[in-house]
């Protein structure tokens, strides 16, 4: 027997097997990753698929009942030592360090008597996916109506790294904005010679090397001093910025440069200010769309929770897309504390909610995604910014107009 080994992002989707089997029903959470009580989804069995055409299902209850492609297994283990194998992994994962890689060779051997392999199983029967991958299908039953139905949903977890929503993609996911004001050759040169300096080691030859790394705050700054700012022009790759105008309409673009220019130029790259909540009420309060209505505050936010919608449940910037979302499934997280709960399809706002509240624009390699250096074209001035998003797992400094109990009256029909 190879030993399965993992770091605690990849072992977090085991957890969760495990978990929910033990449970057999799954909490919706709030939009700041709070259990509701009285809102949650009887499991019917979980389907999982590591290999093409074996189909395993697991059937939730006092005993866990094992099918594969609609045949009874004749496996059946008590529901007991899932909870068990559970709270061993849960030790495990709680001890080890960041980065490190975990074996626990007792769930292991537990995992394999129900067939279970690998950590991570590909979905291959259903090509729908949710936030870029379909990790676990369920059947489950609507405690509202009774009515099964199968979901797939993607695991996250909230004790490992951070993952990204939307991930940077060089020129598809870059900003085009004019460098306005005081502007010339020299400070563009001097700008583009602002570097971060350390000392690494080189992993081939073992020796202390001085390495500069673009340094986007201090370039930042800079501007500043010199009176220079940003003028959103437009995105680098046409089919990029189609796809934003087909989320949120033709003045989204603008909308979310004007939120990269507050995160990167107002916000100087800091991680303090990297909150999308932050670059949000920024937008706002300058109203960059020119909105000419009394309450614009609901239409930003619906603009932006949308496209962070359309992004989970897969829009990408690098390649077209119709628009449409055949998602019927949701987001489960495995919270620090060994919670595990979901946001479904039947929460969507909800969720939009919960999006903006727990994701932050991050910087990735300036020198990879070709953004952060001014470039000269028909005698003006031109400066790339790049969009990626992650996870922060942070409540924002402003509350959304939604509040609990009427969350709860929407799950339960109420509303």
């Amino acid at each position: 027997m190879s030993e399965l080994t993992g770091n605690k992002g990849e072992w977090s989707e085991i957890y969760i097997f495990l978990k929910l089997l033990s449970d057999g029903k799954i909490y919706a959470a709030d939009r700041h990753m709070q259990k509701l009580e009285n809102a949650f989804l009887n499991i019917v069995k979980i389907i999982r698929e590591e290999i093409q055409s074996y189909k395993y299902e697991y059937y939730t209850g006092n005993t866990v009942k094992v099918f594969l492609n609609g045949e009874d297994t004749g496996i059946a283990v008590s529901v007991s030592e899932f909870t068990q194998m559970k709270d061993l992994l849960w030790k495990k994962l709680t001890e080890a360090s960041h980065g490190s890689g975990i074996a626990c060779i007792e769930v292991q051997r537990f995992l394999e008597s129900i067939h279970v392999n690998k950590l991570k199983a590909p979905a291959f029967s259903n090509s729908s996916y949710f936030g870029g991958t379909e990790d676990i299908t369920m059947e489950v039953m609507d405690y509202r109506s009774g009515i099964d139905s199968t979901i797939g949903f993607s695991c996250k977890s909230d004790f490992s790294a951070k993952s990204t929503l939307f991930n940077a993609s060089a020129d598809n996911s870059n900003f085009i904005y004019e460098v306005v004001g005081d502007i010339n050759d020299e400070v563009m040169c001097e700008f583009n010679g602002l570097f971060n300096y350390k000392n690494k080691t080189n992993k081939y030859t073992g020796e202390k090397e001085r390495t500069g790394e673009i340094a986007i705050g201090e370039r930042m700054r800079f501007l500043k001093q010199k009176h220079c700012d940003l003028k959103f022009e437009r995105m680098c790759i046409e089919n990029a910025e189609r796809n934003l105008v087909l989320s949120g309409g033709a003045e989204l673009p603008l909308i979310m440069a004007e939120m990269l220019r507050a995160y990167y130029y107002l916000g100087e790259g800091k991680a303090e200010n990297s909150s999308l909540t932050y670059a949000l009420n920024t937008v706002i309060e300058n109203n960059s769309a020119q909105y000419h209505f009394g309450d614009i505050e609901s239409m930003y936010y619906r603009k932006i929770g949308t496209l962070l919608y359309d992004m989970f449940t897969g829009m990408r910037l690098s390649s077209p897309w119709d628009g449409r979302s055949s998602v019927n499934g949701g987001y489960i997280i495995a919270k620090n504390d060994g919670e595990v709960l979901a946001y479904h399809s039947c929460m969507a706002d909800e969720f939009k909610d919960f999006l903006i509240e727990q994701l932050g624009f991050e910087s990735p390699s300036a020198s990879r995604h070709k953004y952060m250096e001014i470039y000269k074209f028909d005698n003006r001035f031109f400066l790339k910014l790049n969009l990626q998003i992650r996870f922060k797992g942070k409540k924002s400094s402003k509350n959304i107009q939604l509040t609990e109990n009427r969350l709860l009256a929407y799950l339960q029909g109420d509303i």
